[in-house]
Formats: structure tokens, C-alpha cells, sequence
């Protein structure tokens, strides 16, 4: 099943399928929710990016350093100075850009 929408209540995050049906629940700690795609969700906990699937299991880390979350759809953007740092759901590389 496919992620239609995450909703975060508190320190969790209810990820919810396109029935409309609770997949999971991720706990959040001190972090927040920073994105989903239908594929997956990404929760950021002090400098690093943590990626979940459906089902919340754990599909990557994503170190954003001193860099900032950017996006979250097809890829997860992390921009860091005046370049986009570009992740699929693995956490591996799929290139940079100039911003």
C-alpha cells in the first residue's frame, strides 16, 4: 500500500494509507516531520534525516550536517551552502546542483 498522508500529533507521526487507514505510527522524540512521498517518510532529529517506509520500518540515515532538509518527493533534497545534495529513499547519492 501506498503513504496518502502523515499527520503528526505531539511526538508521533500517524502515517495513513490511501484508504485512509492508520499504516503505522513513528515516534518523533524531540525531532519533527519534515516530508513524505507515497513511498516513504522523513523525520529529522537533530542533524540527521531519518526515512521510514509504510510500515515504519527504518530504510536510511541521511546526515544533513549543517545543511538544511530542502524536499521530500521523488528524492529528499538537502541543500548545503549554494548547492542541492539529492538522496533516493536508500540514502544514496542520485547527484548535486547549483542553487
Amino acid at each position: 500500500m501506498t503513504i496518502s498522508s502523515v499527520v503528526q500529533r505531539g511526538s508521533t507521526a500517524y502515517v495513513y494509507n490511501e484508504k485512509n487507514q492508520t499504516s503505522c505510527t513513528i515516534s518523533i522524540g524531540n525531532g519533527k516531520l519534515c516530508g513524505f512521498s507515497s513511498n516513504f517518510v522523513c523525520i529529522q532529529r537533530g542533524s540527521t534525516l531519518y526515512v521510514y517506509d509504510e510500515k515504519a520500518h527504518s530504510l536510511s540515515t541521511i546526515s544533513i550536517g549543517s545543511g538544511e532538509f530542502h524536499s521530500c518527493a521523488g528524492t529528499i533534497n538537502i541543500r548545503r551552502g549554494s548547492s542541492l545534495y539529492m538522496y533516493d529513499e536508500k540514502g544514496r547519492s542520485k547527484g548535486t546542483r547549483s542553487v
